[in-house]
Parts: structure tokens; sequence; C-alpha cells
């Protein structure tokens, strides 16, 4: 049955938006991950260079969440993340030997102009992360998905409600949130308190399911 599933649906399991931790990662993460739960958000992303909070990360939430590696572009960190027990791995770039590395994990490469999404889909690619999406503006969120129907495209960025709404209305198939939801404007190790987290995963909550789901 896997095998009849694409990459987004074996990685996501039907949701569209993935929250990423911050690239810094986060002191204490527990309440803010409690927080994601209960706001229906089951999707994480743990950047490559935190790739050593997996474990802690899976041992309390594998069972109710999906946590994948983002930022990956190194075969050997690849392959680290798929010993780890990733549920699934995105990259800025689309490489071959990343392919390799990932095996039978989910793995989203990634490309931002049409000229880049339409090599990384002729090379194989079976699912490419647009990003970062939040610089290229609205206009482009509007247009880029309608150039490749039949692909599966997930936006990532530092992405607000409005521009999330906006890629998945144009055809995306999931938006990759980062630093909205988790993160003050200030940045930091220190995550917004739980009840900031809540206030704004309630801004993205409609945006979560497939539609008709």
């Amino acid at each position: 049955m896997m095998a009849c599933m694409s990459v987004l649906e074996q990685a996501f399991r039907g949701q569209r938006v993935v929250v990423c931790l911050p690239p810094d990662g986060i002191v204490d993460w527990v309440p803010a991950a409690e927080v994601l739960l209960m706001e229906g958000f089951r999707t994480w992303q743990v950047p490559s260079g935190q790739l050593s909070m997996l474990p802690d990360i899976l041992s309390l939430y594998a069972r109710r969440a999906r946590v994948g590696v983002g930022q990956l572009v190194d075969p050997d960190d690849v392959r680290a993340a798929v010993d780890a027990g990733a549920h699934f791995l995105s990259s800025p770039v689309h490489l071959s030997e990343l392919v390799e590395a990932a095996g039978d994990v989910p793995l989203l490469s990634g490309a931002l102009t049409p000229q880049e999404i339409a090599a990384a889909l002729a090379k194989g690619a079976a699912a490419v992360q647009v990003s970062p999406a939040d610089v290229m503006g609205s206009g482009y969120a509007r247009s880029l998905p309608p150039m490749f129907p039949r692909a599966d495209l997930v936006a990532a960025g530092r992405l607000e409600r409005y521009q999330a709404e906006m890629w998945l209305q144009a055809g995306a198939r999931a938006v990759s949130i980062e630093g909205v939801i988790l993160q003050p404007e200030t940045g930091g190790k220190s995550p917004n308190e739980p009840a900031e987290v809540r206030r704004r995963c309630q801004g993205f909550v409609q945006l979560l399911a497939t539609p008709g789901t």
C-alpha cells in the first residue's frame, strides 16, 4: 500500500502545514510541541543543524507527529537523519546523491525558479520544495503552481498566513512554515510563550487538512 502513496502522502499523511523548528534550536521545546499537537499541527521539521534533537523528539512524539529533517545538502547528513528515524527529509537543492542516500525515506528536493523546478522534476524529483518562497512575493505564489499542475510542490519559508493560503489556493500541495508560529520576530532560542504559539496556530488551522477532509 505504501508504494501507491505519493511522496507527500508518505511524508505528511494528509496535512498541508509543516511547522519548522528554528535553525538555532529551542531550549524548552516540549511546551511548544504540546501546543502544536493540541491545535492539530502534527507535521514538524527539524533543521539539519539540530539533528541531535531528533531522537528526543521521536522518543516522545513519534506516534503522534510526523517529524522530518530539513536543509540537508550533504549525503552523510541525509544518512544520519535516516538512521535517526526521520519520517521525511527535505533539501534546498536537488542532487542525485541525496536521493540515493535517502533510500525509502521521502525526500523533498529544493528549487526556486521555474527552470530549477523543471530540472529537478526532469531528473526524477518526486516532490519539490520551493524555497525560500517568502522572498518572491504574492504574484509568484499565484503564478508558479499552475505552471506545474501535476507536480507535488511545497512552498517553504517565513510565510505569513495569507501567503501560505495563496500558495495553497494556487495549487501547492503544502506549505512549510519557518519561524512565524514558534519564534518571536527577534529570533533566539526562546520560543513564543505557549499562549502565543496557540494564537499563531489558530491563524493557520483552517489550512491544515486536505480539502474535503
